[in-house]
């Protein structure tokens, strides 16, 4: 059966662990990386943790189909996801909350960040090793992706995250979940280092459905 709400957090890069069972494993499985492979993920974590804000479109490419939308980013702690149209979902992080709101059915869901596989590019520091395991590291000619997983908890998913090269950026990641199901998003046209107009008000997890009356 078609979930948007998995379907969708997937998308957003913060797939939550528990839509369902996960076989129990041994800890995750450690690449086996030279010294090159090291000095570039520690120039991707260099590069990660130096990233402040970005805005940009992103195409979705999953087994329900293509979508597309918005992200916004202001690290630490802080990003939105706008699906276009006729994607009914809105998703705000901020802080240890993640909100998910169907416009269409006016339906909230509130769910902790901590929770979800990818939640630590939303952590003040981000540390690809100790809680984290690069299971994967491929080396193309100018792109770099690195596979993670949780180091006690390899079952609940994984995140592969595809950066350009000269100069080094953020391109596109792909999310598999708890259960296999497999999303990918590419960065379209991204803008780094950008200013937000109103940040409190595009980072409010406040419910859409809450409304306060004047008197």
């Amino acid at each position: 059966m078609f979930n948007l709400k998995t379907w969708a957090l997937s998308g957003a890069l913060i797939v939550a662990v528990a839509f369902g069972p996960t076989t129990v494993m041994a800890d995750a499985i450690p690449a086996t990386l030279s010294k090159a492979d090291q000095a570039d993920i520690a120039r991707i974590e260099t590069y990660l943790n130096s990233l402040t804000t970005m805005e940009s479109r992103f195409l979705q490419f999953s087994e329900q189909g293509v979508a597309e939308g918005r992200i916004f980013l202001d690290r630490p702690q802080h990003l939105r996801i706008e699906y276009s149209p006729p994607i009914p979902v809105l998703m705000v992080a901020s802080d240890i909350i993640l909100m998910f709101h169907d416009t269409e059915l006016q339906q909230t869901t509130f769910l902790p960040v901590s929770e979800t596989p990818a939640g630590f590019l939303l952590d003040d520091t981000i540390v690809l090793g100790g809680d984290l395991t690069v299971t994967e590291f491929e080396r193309g000619a100018s792109t770099f992706r690195v596979t993670v997983a949780e180091t006690d908890s390899p079952a609940s998913g994984s995140v592969s995250l595809t950066f350009e090269d000269n100069p080094l950026r953020l391109a596109k990641w792909r999310v598999i979940d708890a259960q296999g199901a497999r999303v990918e998003v590419a960065l379209m046209e991204p803008r780094f280092g950008v200013t937000f107009k109103n940040p409190d008000e595009l980072f409010s997890t406040v419910d859409p459905n809450t409304v306060i009356s004047v008197d």
